[in-house]
């Protein structure tokens, strides 16, 4: 049998930033040179949110 990490029971919950966890992601395919850049952004999903909610600002779509 395996040892179960100390994390075991909280590791895949939700960490409460408003996304509901049976919601559906969204992804998409990068060219390799800009998925390697944005691999190596701090907080990427974070700053994917954020860039996705910009852009629809400006486009007018929120």
């Amino acid at each position: 049998m395996t040892d179960k990490k100390g994390d075991y029971a909280t590791r895949f919950q939700s960490k409460g930033i408003g996304i509901p966890s049976k919601q559906k992601p969204v992804s998409v395919m990068l060219p390799l040179d800009i998925d390697s850049v944005v691999r190596a952004i701090p907080n990427r999903s974070e700053w994917i949110r954020q860039a996705i909610l910009e852009k629809l600002q400006r486009d007018g779509l929120l």
